[in-house]
């Protein structure tokens, strides 16, 4: 390769560079990111736990499936300060940028404007996840490795599938997606044995590599339960109120970016000479799956931007208007010839490494690198200050009191919500607006604290506390308060 061509910044890699830098210099400001870093902390400290550390509610049991990435982020708070997660956040973000450019250039002879779009549609589709400093970023990232180590082998290259189950014990401890990858690679297989019969022994291989990305996700905390765990989640109650996991949502913009992304790979592939059944069967089986739970689109946006190029690349389907067709072919022929003469993926990682550098110099205290609009830090402090307790919580707030506070104060509630059993969701839910019950819900959890906003439907539970009495307001931040209970709660 030209070594001009690794300086010269590309397309992707000035987005990456943006995003990246963007990210990396963002306050913290995820309500589960503290939640993870609480986990990450007391598995560094005391190893793993079935038993839930953070509450006496979750009797379901901890499932620490993410650990790695609660891990890597209270490392990185260590040695960068508040800047680390914000760091990681931005390098996979950029990581995954570049990696999916690379993605569509194998889809495609030639990446210009129309790969340029398709890009575009699929960061929208992906963007609403960037503010959050989650895992989400870990499994997007393994995802299109994972699109990456399917296309080489449809291209012929048996030797990717020795890592098959590298990616995939990797994966099921970063991120609660890792099924997608032996999924991919599995649909993709028997796509491949339909479309090619004689080629039938090479997905017989590609189907025993991603039954081996199953098996080897049991090399992790959960043991072999993890391989039941997805559909257990997503069949709990309390899983369908959670806005990731209801139907698509047209009044967010950027699912209209994947119905973009979904009718124009319609119009291609019914356009095309010829339909590739082994990019179109996953694309399908995940695509579909995107309308029914909105989690799974910013993947299947991926595979779908695939299946839309691959169609698009011999057919006729995204012809210019006649008025338009000599500029338009003008600037698609010089954007193309930038895209593969410049990489430049140098700089975004140039960047962050600089931005690291500063932190570990001079590493900025969590407390100061977060949005403090939304983190009443002067109620956690006048916490841990007080003897051990109960904590009755606001649901976003739990991970960030386990954090803050520590385990000797053992919330209510948080949002990893699988180790609370529904009675807790229920009971929550009862306290929070007040509904016949509450009484008893709180008389059950006995609590010593209360942390609890005073907007609407917060100040709901306040009035009723105000009139029984027997509570005192220790610390006010913000909209949020910290009581205590100084009487016996009422029976």
């Amino acid at each position: 390769m030209n070594p001009r061509a690794l300086l010269l910044p590309g397309p992707a890699a000035l987005l990456a560079l943006f995003f990246g830098v963007r990210l990396g210099l963002s306050p913290l400001k995820h309500y589960d990111l503290f939640f993870h870093l609480a986990g990450g902390r007391y598995v560094l400290e005391h190893g793993f736990s079935r038993v839930d550390p953070f509450s006496v509610t979750g009797t379901a049991g901890w499932v620490p499936h993410e650990w790695g990435f609660g891990v890597l982020s209270a490392l990185l708070l260590k040695g960068l300060g508040a800047a680390g997660p914000a760091l990681l956040t931005g390098a996979l973000v950029a990581a995954n940028v570049l990696l999916l450019w690379a993605a569509l250039g194998r889809a495609v002879p030639r990446r210009g404007l129309v790969a340029l779009g398709v890009l575009g549609l699929i960061l929208v589709v992906q963007s609403p996840t960037w503010s959050q400093e989650r895992p989400f970023h870990l499994g997007h990232l393994l995802f299109t490795l994972a699109v990456l180590g399917t296309q080489a082998w449809r291209a012929g290259n048996e030797r990717v599938l020795w890592f098959a189950p590298l990616l995939g014990v990797a994966w099921a401890n970063l991120h609660g997606s890792w099924l997608l990858g032996p999924a991919l690679l599995g649909a993709t297989a028997v796509a491949h044995a339909l479309e090619a019969p004689e080629q039938r022994p090479r997905a017989v291989r590609a189907l025993i590599a991603s039954l081996a990305m199953v098996l080897v996700a049991a090399l992790s905390p959960s043991g072999p339960g993890i391989w039941l765990y997805p559909l257990r989640h997503s069949v709990l109650p309390s899983t369908q109120n959670i806005n990731e996991w209801v139907p698509l949502d047209l009044a967010v913009g950027w699912s209209w970016a994947y119905l973009a992304l979904v009718g124009a790979a319609l119009f291609c592939v019914g356009q095309a000479p010829v339909r590739r059944l082994a990019v179109l069967l996953p694309a399908l089986g995940l695509g579909l799956a995107a309308f029914k739970v909105q989690r799974h689109a910013p993947f299947a946006a991926v595979l779908v931007a695939l299946a839309l190029l691959e169609h698009a690349a011999p057919g006729r389907g995204l012809a210019w208007p006649e008025l338009l067709r000599r500029p338009a072919r003008a600037l698609d022929e010089a954007f193309a010839r930038w895209s593969a003469s410049a990489h430049g993926a140098l700089w975004p990682a140039l960047a962050l490494v600089l931005l690291a550098g500063v932190s570990w110099q001079r590493p900025v205290p969590v407390e100061q690198g977060l949005l403090r609009s939304r983190f009443p830090l002067a109620c956690f402090e006048a916490l841990r200050k007080l003897p051990p307790g109960k904590v009755l919580n606001r649901f976003t707030l739990g991970g960030a009191i386990s954090y803050f506070a520590g385990t000797d104060y053992k919330v209510f509630i948080d949002s990893r919500n699988d180790p609370f059993p529904q009675p807790i969701h229920d009971d929550y839910t009862r306290i929070l607006w007040s509904e016949p019950g509450w009484e008893e819900s709180l008389a059950r959890y006995d609590p010593d604290y209360l942390l609890w906003d005073q907007e609407n439907p917060g100040n709901l539970l306040l009035d009723q506390l105000r009139l029984r009495g027997g509570w005192r307001e220790e610390a006010r931040d913000g909209p949020y308060v910290l009581w205590v209970r100084h009487a016996p709660a009422s029976r």
